[in-house]
């Protein structure tokens, strides 16, 4: 059960730290060097995580316990995780630069295996594991607060704070997919985790599900990069 409020507490609740996170991005515009954007990203898991805690977003959202729910949801981040990491790493390399170029990024331009800035994580070990418990641990939760908690269900229309999880429109679930879709470079990738994500919260009638396996997408991921040295994925 949600807790009765009003919209603008909701609101804020719900998207304040995604937008903060993203607001971080605008400092990437600056002049800087490679370490830079692993500084960054270091410095808005901090704040993101502080904002979170301070704002109770889960209070906003259908967040009880549904018998099942955290073990499929580990399941789905597993299957999310396979998605998004597998194609580009088959060894086949025909296969794996087909996907690179046309499901990756938009159609027809390589990601940038070879950029610098990925590899400050390499000389920086410390930030790397910033980067890991932010990507997993931070940035995931906020991630579907506002997208699931908030964007899904605003696009309903109004009461959106009080509306449970299995009353949403196909309109408002395939909209979120989308933007989530392309809020990712990797949007094919984006695409199917919304979709996983967004029925998830619909299916078991809470957020829980939805956050344990975007949560464990992003922690397999951040342990693929780490082990692999696939810092491209970062």
């Amino acid at each position: 059960m949600t807790a009765p409020t009003n919209d603008a507490s909701a609101t804020r609740a719900l998207t304040w730290p995604f937008l903060l996170w993203i607001a971080g991005l605008a400092l990437l515009l600056l002049p800087h060097n490679f370490d830079f954007p692993a500084i960054v990203y270091a410095v808005k898991t901090v704040l993101c995580a502080g904002l979170t805690l301070a704002l109770k977003p889960w209070k906003y959202v259908p967040f009880h316990a549904v018998k099942g729910a955290i073990p499929l949801g580990c399941l789905v981040g597993l299957a999310v995780y396979l998605l998004w990491a597998l194609p580009e790493s088959t060894p086949w390399p025909c296969v794996t630069e087909h996907y690179r170029r046309w499901f990756v990024m938009m159609p027809g331009a390589l990601p940038d295996y070879s950029a610098s800035w990925c590899y400050a994580y390499s000389k920086h070990p410390v930030l790397a594991i910033v980067k890991l418990i932010g990507s997993a641990f931070v940035i995931a939760p906020v991630e579907e607060f506002f997208f699931r908690g908030f964007l899904m269900r605003w696009l309903n229309g109004k009461q959106w704070q009080t509306l449970p999880f299995h009353e949403v429109s196909r309109y408002a679930f395939w909209v979120t997919v989308a933007v989530f879709a392309f809020e990712h470079d990797r949007y094919v990738g984006g695409l199917l985790a919304g979709i996983a994500y967004g029925a998830l919260a619909v299916h078991t009638g809470s957020l829980r599900a939805s956050i344990v396996a975007h949560v464990v997408t992003n922690f397999l991921l951040g342990l693929h990069v780490l082990l692999f040295n696939a810092y491209g994925f970062w």
